[in-house]
C-alpha cells in the first residue's frame, strides 16, 4: 500500500490522525496515539510506501509532535514493513 502524509492537509493532532486512519487504510478504532499507529503499520504481512511532503509545513503546524510522528516512521521503516520517503 502506497500512502502521502502531505503536511498541507495537516492542521493539527486530530486532523493528521484522520489523514493517517484514510490513507494507511486503518481501522475506525485505531486510538489516534502514535504508539498505536506504529503497532499496525508494523504488523507482518502488509508492506507499506509512505511518502512525506511538505515536512516543513508538518513540523511547523505540528510542533513536536511532528518530531515524535516522523521518528516513529523511521522507527516504523526499521521493521521491514514501511518504506519512508521524504519529498
Amino acid at each position: 500500500m502506497r500512502a502521502t502524509i502531505n503536511g498541507a492537509r495537516v492542521t493539527d493532532k486530530d486532523s493528521l490522525h484522520a489523514l493517517l486512519r484514510q490513507k494507511l487504510n486503518l481501522p475506525a478504532d485505531c486510538g489516534a496515539n502514535l504508539d498505536a499507529v506504529y503497532d499496525l503499520l508494523t504488523e507482518p504481512g502488509k508492506e507499506r510506501i509512505i511518502t512525506i511532503k511538505q515536512e516543513a509545513l508538518l513540523r511547523e503546524r505540528l510542533g513536536d509532535y511532528a518530531e515524535r510522528l516522523l521518528h516513529m516512521l523511521d522507527d516504523a521503516a526499521k521493521s521491514g514493513h514501511v518504506k519512508v520517503i521524504r519529498k
